[in-house]
């Protein structure tokens, strides 16, 4: 079990944070509202999915009560939280989001505490805060040159709500585990597209016009990319992962995505080790092997 967590956990992480730097490239030089994005990201992601459920004549007839609980986890894990995070990265740069983000691991260990009262462990607590110092020490320089401003703080709000609204999705991810048990491929698929569908009625009211840049080309790659990777195996991946273990043990991705999106970045576009980032990495690791440990101690 400890092994395919492992691998579930890896797979997650891996094609997400090559998503930071695709994202990005999918909005240079186009003008198309990041919530169309998120809209044509997760309806085909979603319809993919649903698609091959009925291929392989899985169930796919649910209660109204099954249905009102994947419309609220697309709400929160699929369109709230890559909207907010959007428009975060609208006003501040991409490394401040990535920071906030970290707190999804503490939202997590606080939710799990008021919703499924699990006791918060002295291990847990202290690896989430080491991960969070870690990421702290490696973005360090980003906040030096950090004000704070309007413009700023209202990004860091969208951060913050991002950060929110993805720890919902978690914790509603543990609680259909524990209580409603719906099959993993079913429970993404129709979250997907009920927060795909939401993407797009929160564009429309906004009056953003709508079109899918089928010419540019890089756009379509990384469009590619972001539906198959970025979202089916992530998601599949990620959901399962917190279903076997926990959304606080979960939360410690959103610690090492930003570290693994920056090592990436130094891979690809020849950015260099700084002080910072050796000082901050070894901390930001401690803390997970801390989560992990205590992980594999209550199980």
């Amino acid at each position: 079990m400890l092994k395919s967590n492992l691998l579930l956990f890896l797979g997650a992480l891996f094609f997400w944070s090559a998503t930071w730097s695709i994202i990005g490239l999918t909005q240079v030089n186009i003008d198309l509202d990041p919530t169309i994005s998120v809209f044509i990201r997760f309806i085909i992601a979603g319809l993919i999915i649903l698609i091959f459920v009925a291929l392989t004549k899985r169930k796919l007839i649910f209660s109204i009560k099954d249905h009102a609980y994947f419309f609220v986890l697309g709400v929160f894990l699929y369109s709230g939280n890559y909207i907010f995070f959007y428009n975060s990265n609208v006003y501040l740069p991409s490394n401040i989001p990535a920071t906030v983000f970290c707190l999804l691991t503490i939202f997590n260990i606080l939710g799990e505490k008021l919703i499924f009262k699990k006791s918060i462990t002295t291990l847990t607590l202290i690896g989430a805060l080491l991960g969070i110092t870690g990421i702290a020490i490696i973005f360090f320089n980003d906040f030096l040159s950090f004000s704070l401003n309007s413009g700023t703080t209202l990004g860091l709000m969208f951060a913050l709500l991002a950060t929110f609204s993805a720890s919902i999705g978690n914790l509603l991810a543990v609680y259909n585990k524990r209580n409603f048990n719906i099959p993993l491929l079913q429970n993404v698929a129709f979250a997907m597209i009920y927060g795909a569908i939401v993407a797009l009625l929160s564009a429309i009211i906004k009056g953003s016009e709508f079109y899918i840049p089928i010419t540019n080309l890089s756009y379509m790659i990384g469009l590619s990319y972001l539906v198959i990777f970025g979202s089916i195996i992530s998601f599949l991946c990620y959901i399962r992962f917190i279903e076997n273990t926990s959304a606080s043990t979960g939360g410690y991705i959103g610690v090492v995505m930003p570290i693994l999106a920056l090592i990436i970045s130094m891979i690809f576009e020849d950015v260099k080790p700084d002080v910072y980032f050796l000082t901050g990495l070894p901390i930001a690791l401690m803390g997970l092997l801390l989560i992990l440990k205590q992980e594999s101690v209550s199980r």
